[in-house]
């Protein structure tokens, strides 16, 4: 799906907790919060300051060039 809607010409960024199968897919922007738990992509429930958090690493990806299939690990203190 996210090539598809990359080839109308809209930019995403995957937020995967499945890196091995995510890897697969080669996703053309992908991050991986390091120690979420499934279910909880963005952060826990009611954490509205690490899914902020998790959401503006997500975005700051659309600017940064990466290779498809990169997933970029990032560690969120506080989850």
């Amino acid at each position: 799906m996210q090539r598809a809607i990359e080839a109308q010409g809209i930019p995403t960024v995957l937020v995967t907790l499945d890196v091995e199968q995510s890897g697969l897919m080669r996703p053309p922007r992908a991050i991986h919060p390091n120690g979420f738990e499934f279910g909880h992509s963005l952060g826990k429930p009611h954490d509205k300051e690490t899914q902020m958090k998790v959401i503006q690493a997500a975005l700051e990806q659309l600017v940064t060039k990466q290779e498809p299939g990169q997933i970029h690990m990032m560690d969120f203190p506080g989850y």
